[in-house]
């Protein structure tokens, strides 16, 4: 089955569109995954299941998505916020620079975290130019799933944190490079190509941090600096207060 895209109006009803287009209102929820079916709004874009051989009687025809350009959604849903996804990665490594709590630290996974949500937000472009909701979550056997916190990699050993997510950042790479050749959208395959090369960028950082940190011969990662030590001041002789004299020419008699 194909499906078609629907921009809601003012005034729309999932009522309405259902039976205009003569599609189950159940059909429609389900499809958009629709919580509260009863709040839609004026320019909200609704996927509904379309049959060529249906002309709906009346209101502005959907925009008919194919087959294969929805399952191109189905495939960047999982990358932006699945299980495994840009959205999970960034709360990951937030959690790790809040947890390792060191400023060589956040140097590294801080400006990894920023580049991630950058990938986020054109994941989001993307799925827009495919006619879908960039909503948070994915589909796994044909049914919508929510993204959870329980995706995010709560590991706190440093050296098993960092084996992840090399790990993590050699598949990303290896799964962007080849959705762009079976995406044929050069605007898609732009966006991906290039996050294919931050995600190169991101693996070999984390893999110096590794070396550093933990090959056989590196010293052991320094403490968490919080909470700040503790300051013991020590007793010092007050000094001696010194006195400005005038010079022999800043007045006074000579």
């Amino acid at each position: 089955m194909d499906y078609a895209r629907y921009i809601v109006n003012a005034g729309d009803t999932i009522y309405k569109i259902a039976n205009a287009y003569n599609i189950e209102m159940a059909e429609i929820i389900h499809l958009n995954n629709l919580k509260h079916p009863d709040r839609i709004y004026a320019g909200q874009v609704l996927l509904l299941p379309f049959q060529g051989t249906c002309e709906p009687p009346s209101g502005p025809a959907p925009i008919q998505i194919p087959e294969p350009t929805y399952t191109y959604a189905m495939w960047l849903y999982e990358a932006y916020a699945g299980k495994d996804s840009e959205l999970t990665a960034i709360t990951t490594y937030l959690y790790q620079a809040v947890l390792l709590d060191r400023p060589e630290f956040d140097a590294l996974l801080r400006p990894i975290a920023y580049d991630e949500m950058q990938h986020l937000e054109k994941l989001a472009l993307a799925l827009r130019h495919l006619g879908v909701d960039p909503k948070y979550g994915s589909l796994s056997s044909g049914h919508w799933v929510d993204w959870r916190s329980r995706f995010v990699n709560y590991t706190t050993d440093l050296c098993m944190l960092l084996d992840s997510n090399i790990e993590d950042e050699a598949r990303d790479h290896r799964e962007y490079l080849e959705l762009a050749e079976k995406i044929p959208i050069p605007e898609i395959q732009c966006i991906l190509t290039e996050m294919a090369a931050d995600e190169e960028r991101h693996y070999h950082l984390f893999c110096q941090a590794k070396q550093q940190y933990c090959s056989e011969f590196s010293p052991p990662p320094p403490p968490p600096c919080s909470p700040p030590p503790i300051y013991t001041p020590i007793d010092e002789p007050e000094p001696v207060p010194i006195i400005d004299l005038p010079g022999p020419h800043d007045g006074g008699r000579g």
